[in-house]
């Protein structure tokens, strides 16, 4: 019962996607993407694992700037890798 309620997470982070990006002061960012589709605003805690997993055993770095760009469907996390 407990691994046919956790599949639909799993299933849903398998398809996720990371990408590092450098901003003008040369600091990096992660940006997760789903592979099937655009995040949508509510999507923020499967984002955050998917940043989570792709970054490996310190995860993600959390501010207060992270946010959900609406136009690309990414949530990006300036502080990048922890």
């Amino acid at each position: 019962m407990r691994a046919a309620l956790l599949s639909p997470l799993v299933l849903a982070c398998a398809a996720c996607v990371q990408t590092a990006t450098r901003d003008s002061a040369g600091a990096e960012s992660v940006r997760v993407i789903n592979a099937g589709q655009p995040f949508q605003m509510w999507d923020g805690a499967a984002a955050r694992k998917a940043a989570d997993a792709q970054c490996g055993a310190k995860g993600v770095r959390v501010s207060i700037y992270d946010r959900f760009e609406r136009a690309t469907g990414e949530w990006v996390y300036p502080g990048g890798c922890a």
